[in-house]
């Protein structure tokens, strides 16, 4: 069975944006999956959610990326996501605030 790709997409916000939804996709996860009104002290327990539910070698088919409008809680969210991770269990995680 081929490994899926997949994208967790976080936001603070009430909705993810559609264009990164469609962007994330057209990039060629199998899977985007978007969490919205996360707060920052959720961070660490859904990003420990995605790593410890897979195999630490599929862990660069398992991505974080997080959303919103404030720059500053989009840093703050990445370093919380940064810490949660227990090597060998570790993804990519990026941040791309509009």
């Amino acid at each position: 069975m081929a490994r899926k790709h997949i994208l967790h997409m976080l936001t603070p916000l009430k909705h993810m944006s559609p264009f990164d939804v469609n962007m994330a996709l057209d990039a060629g996860f199998d899977a985007v999956v978007p969490y919205v009104d996360v707060s920052l002290g959720e961070v660490t327990g859904l990003v420990q959610d995605a790593i410890f539910s897979r195999p630490p070698d599929v862990g660069v088919d398992t991505g974080i990326f997080i959303a919103g409008k404030d720059a500053s809680l989009a840093l703050d969210m990445f370093e919380a996501a940064r810490k949660a991770m227990v090597p060998p269990f570790q993804v990519s995680v990026f941040a791309d605030p509009a």
